[in-house]
């Protein structure tokens, strides 16, 4: 009886210090958890925000290609460049030789969070030996 007695207290702290141990071993898994998901939603939020920025320099390579065909004022919305993004142009007549563009984009992400990004940009149109080109006068 004394054997068993002697033994009890020592089951009893080793299973205390085990139950110990898987607490805080919990608690650091649940932290780095925390810390894992956080990282992956600011990985996703910039990820969005970079297609934005680069859906809007699309837009305004395209309007800069139209513009070189044909100087004229114009509205154009792209949808069909990948799920759940639209990029909008507008092209406006500033002087005989100048048009403002404004590209406008929207990125949303599967929870309907939306990233919306906007430049605006004038460009000049000129004709030099029969070559046209254009320039860009200011950047927003």
């Amino acid at each position: 009886m004394s054997m068993h007695s002697s033994r009890s207290p020592r089951i009893g702290m080793a299973l205390l210090t085990a139950l110990v141990v898987m607490a805080v071993f919990s608690v650091i898994i649940a932290v780095v958890a925390t810390q894992i998901l956080a990282q992956r939603r600011l990985a996703q939020t910039r990820h969005r925000q970079l297609q934005a920025d680069w859906l809007i320099r699309a837009g305004i390579e395209r309007a800069a290609v139209r513009l070189l065909e044909n100087p004229s004022a114009f509205q154009a919305e792209y949808k069909d460049l990948g799920l759940d993004s639209k990029v909008s142009v507008n092209v406006e007549k500033a002087t005989e030789k100048t048009f403002d563009v404004l590209a406008e984009a929207e990125v949303a992400s599967e929870h309907g969070h939306v990233v919306r990004r906007s430049r605006r940009v004038r460009f000049q149109r000129s004709i030099l030996h029969g070559m046209t080109r254009l320039e860009t006068v200011s950047n927003h």
